[in-house]
C-alpha cells in the first residue's frame, strides 16, 4: 500500500517563506528544526511531501520557488509541490485530493517542526489508517483537554472534505469538534500519542529541555536549541 506524508513549510512554525525562498535566507533555527524533520521521516515508509506556500500572486515563478527550497533544504528522499488554494485550510484539503488522486492508499498531515517525533510512531500511525480509518494526533494541554492537533490522518476510503469544511482551525477545542465529526460520520478513530510540535522559535528550550539524554540530542536543531538557551 503506498503512503504518503504531507507537510506544508508554513505551518504551524514560517521556514521557508517568499521572503526566505527570495534571498536564499532562512531564519537557521527553523529551517534547521524543517531539515531535521525530513530527515527523520526518510525513515518511513511513505512518500513525503513538502508543499511551497506561492501565495496568490500570479507573477511568481514557482519553479523557481522549488529550485531555491531545494538549494535551501539540500539533498533528500522528499517532493516539493507547490500548495494551491487561497488559505491554509483550502491547501491542506487540496494536498490529500492529489495524494490520493495519485493512487496513494493512506495520508498523514504532520506539523512541519518535529523533529524528536519518531520515526516509528509515524509509521504506525500510516499503519493503522484501514478501511475508513482516521486518526488524529493531539498536543498536550496540560490537565486540560486538548485543543489543538499535530497529525491529522486518512485512508483513501475515509477521507473527508468535511474535516476542513466543517471544522474552522481557529476556533477553541479543535481536538474535540474533529474528533466528535468524524465519529459522527462513522469513520473508525485512532487517536496518536500526544505530541508537542514546535510552533514558534521560544519553544525550542523546552525542545532542547525533552531531548536532553536522548537521541535526539545530537540532532542539528536540538543543537542549535540548547545553544540558544544556555
Amino acid at each position: 500500500m503506498k503512503s504518503a506524508v504531507l507537510l506544508f513549510a508554513n505551518h504551524p512554525l514560517p521556514v521557508l517563506t517568499q521572503e526566505a525562498l527570495a534571498s536564499g535566507m532562512a531564519e537557521p533555527l527553523a529551517l534547521a528544526l524543517l531539515k531535521d524533520t525530513l530527515r527523520n521521516l526518510a525513515d518511513v515508509d511513505a512518500d513525503v511531501f513538502l508543499f511551497l506556500d506561492p501565495g496568490q500572486d500570479p507573477a511568481l515563478d514557482k519553479d523557481a520557488m522549488k529550485e531555491q527550497a531545494r538549494a535551501l533544504l539540500g539533498k533528500g528522499k522528499f517532493k516539493i509541490a507547490n500548495a494551491l488554494g487561497r488559505n491554509l485550510a483550502v491547501q491542506q484539503r487540496n494536498a490529500f485530493r492529489l495524494v490520493f488522486s495519485r493512487f496513494y492508499d493512506r495520508a498523514l498531515l504532520l506539523d512541519n517542526a518535529t523533529p524528536d517525533l519518531p520515526a516509528h510512531a509515524v509509521q504506525s500511525a500510516l499503519d493503522g489508517l484501514d478501511w475508513k480509518g482516521a486518526c488524529i494526533g493531539p498536543v498536550p494541554n496540560g490537565d486540560q483537554e486538548p485543543e489543538h492537533i499535530y497529525a491529522l490522518g486518512f485512508s483513501t476510503e475515509g477521507w473527508m472534505t468535511e474535516s476542513f469544511d466543517q471544522v474552522d482551525r481557529d476556533r477553541p477545542a479543535l481536538f474535540t469538534r474533529l474528533e466528535t465529526m468524524l465519529l459522527f460520520y462513522e469513520r473508525k478513530v485512532r487517536i496518536l500519542p500526544p505530541y508537542a510540535p514546535i510552533t514558534a522559535i521560544e519553544q525550542a528550550k523546552d525542545l532542547a529541555a525533552r531531548c536532553q539524554d536522548t537521541r535526539f540530542a545530537m540532532l542539528p536543531s536540538v543543537r542549535m536549541a540548547s545553544e540558544r538557551t544556555t
